[in-house]
């Protein structure tokens, strides 16, 4: 099934930002880039986004965040390219390699609370190492995968409204 970037105005109707404006609290704005079909219908009677330009600013920083995280797959991380195999005491053969977890990234955009007109966006991510056992090399480069460990990481990026992110 193919995955979808859930409307960023349906995400922020689901978030309570107008209470926390009214607070004088400044509310970040949360989303997933996983897994997001089931999240985007906002509930009926959710209150209007309080901010527009932060609600601009997240679509912007989400679709430069898949970019980002697609990039560092593909050749920082290595993926299946840089998959290893082995010959294990147990007698399996043993294939693994690093991913990023897709369905768990997280990007959280808020102003900059010393200069609102900059955003800072925060890329939360977590880079998986997958296993698989088999007892030949081509069985166990086939899969399937599990994850055996994990890493949490956060990237952080600043942009000027409207200037994009850096």
């Amino acid at each position: 099934m193919r995955k979808k970037i859930v409307p960023t105005l349906a995400l922020i109707a689901c978030l309570s930002l107008p209470a926390a404006a009214s607070a004088g609290g400044q509310q970040p704005i949360l989303a997933s880039l996983g897994d997001q079909e089931s999240a985007a219908q906002p509930a009926p009677d959710s209150p209007a986004p309080a901010d527009k330009d932060l609600v601009r600013e997240h679509e912007q920083f989400s679709a430069f965040a898949r970019m980002q995280v697609e990039r560092m797959n593909a050749t920082i991380i290595g993926g299946r390219r840089q998959m290893h195999v082995y010959h294990g005491s147990d007698g399996l053969y043993h294939a693994s390699y690093r991913a990023i977890d897709l369905p768990g990234v997280v990007c959280l955009v808020r102003r900059s609370e010393a200069s609102p007109g900059f955003y800072v966006g925060n890329l939360i991510y977590k880079e998986q190492v997958l296993e698989s056992k088999g007892k030949s090399a081509t069985a166990c480069k086939r899969g399937p995968f599990e994850p055996v460990s994990e890493k949490s990481n956060r990237l952080i990026y600043t942009s000027r409204r409207g200037g994009g992110w850096y």
